[in-house]
């Protein structure tokens, strides 16, 4: 699970992203940040390991301008244990061979190992270890979409039949220096929340990411199930596949107070990510009031908004039912801030 931003307008863009970055990281993410922008035509990217304030110190990713930016903080299950997964080739976002393109992604593409198999053999891998043999999963999704261009197709159509040919959890963000003031996202059951403001909209993975400007946006959650594009002044949706039915999952507070205390009743503390894997063995079920096979059904499905774990676990603190606290972890060398549950 990772978080994700993206912003059009004429707001001072690197502060923006990164702010929306860090209000969210501690829940999922931090353990690399990206920055990708336009400006005058021309596209510009730094990514690094580490979370927001790390990156700020230690690159000049603040000095980063343009009117269009998509912003990424990683979170992965072998960044947090061994530092060769989490190196800055594979942070977001991904580039093109031809530099006119950032993409990022967030949640994992269940067949990317047969793209790559086959995109390998005209496209280098910039994320690829050979000492553990393992690329980004991300990385296909900016190859695909370019070979789909190299072909003759515009790039929302390139972007729409990648993201319908990659299976599991997808949710991509593109720009692209063709269309220097838009902003394309393809979702599907990923955290995806729209603002729209005065001659600027923005993207973030969760609402929590437009903490400082939100009385300039009327925000709200995408369709599950959708093709975005952002411009300066409009938000444009339409169904990203017609031929799949998105699962509408509504959380059922009280099955989650309870199941989240019967978790941290078998082990506490624990961070979001824990409670989100721990919630997938079983319980999740309950929460969305539908049998353990349905549940297992839909995470095959790809079901991945992170949100409708993480915006609970906030309501049920505020009551008082769990405890939320941030600490600082070591991950394979960079200190990480992480949002820590308990019980009181």
């Amino acid at each position: 699970m990772c978080q994700l931003a993206a912003y059009i307008g004429d707001r001072p863009i690197a502060p923006l992203l990164m702010d929306c970055l860090r209000y969210q990281e501690g829940y999922f993410g931090g353990n690399a940040t990206g920055l990708g922008v336009i400006n005058n035509g021309s596209l510009s990217w730094i990514k690094e390991s580490g979370p927001v304030d790390h990156v700020i110190q230690n690159s000049k990713i603040m000095g980063l301008t343009g009117t269009t930016g998509i912003a990424h903080s990683r979170l992965s299950l072998p960044n947090i244990i061994d530092a060769r997964y989490n190196r800055a080739e594979n942070a977001h976002p991904f580039i093109n061979s031809a530099s006119t393109i950032a993409l990022m992604h967030n949640g994992i593409i269940a067949n990317y190992e047969t793209h790559w198999a086959k995109l390998a053999e005209d496209y280098a891998f910039k994320s690829y270890n050979p000492d553990i043999n393992y690329i980004t999963d991300s990385e296909v999704a900016v190859h695909l979409a370019d070979q789909k261009l190299k072909e003759g197709m515009s790039l929302p159509d390139a972007l729409r039949e990648t993201a319908n040919s990659l299976t599991g959890m997808v949710l991509l963000a593109a720009i692209s220096v063709e269309e220097p003031e838009t902003v394309y996202i393809t979702n599907w059951i990923e955290a995806c929340t729209l603002g729209k403001g005065d001659d600027e909209t923005m993207f973030s993975s969760s609402s929590l990411g437009f903490q400082n400007v939100k009385e300039d946006f009327d925000v709200f959650t995408a369709p599950r199930n959708s093709f975005i594009k952002l411009t300066r002044d409009k938000i444009e949706i339409s169904k990203l596949d017609a031929n799949r039915k998105a699962p509408e999952l509504k959380v059922n507070i009280d099955a989650f107070r309870e199941e989240v205390t019967r978790v941290l009743t078998e082990k506490s503390p624990l961070y979001s990510l824990e409670i989100l894997l721990m919630l997938d063995k079983g319980g999740g079920e309950k929460i969305f009031g539908i049998t353990l096979e349905e549940w297992k059904a839909i995470q095959k499905l790809g079901w991945g908004d992170q949100n409708q774990i993480m915006d609970p676990l906030i309501q049920i603190a505020h009551e008082g039912a769990i405890k939320r606290c941030v600490e600082h972890r070591v991950e394979v060398g960079i200190t990480v801030p992480r949002i820590i549950w308990s019980l009181p």
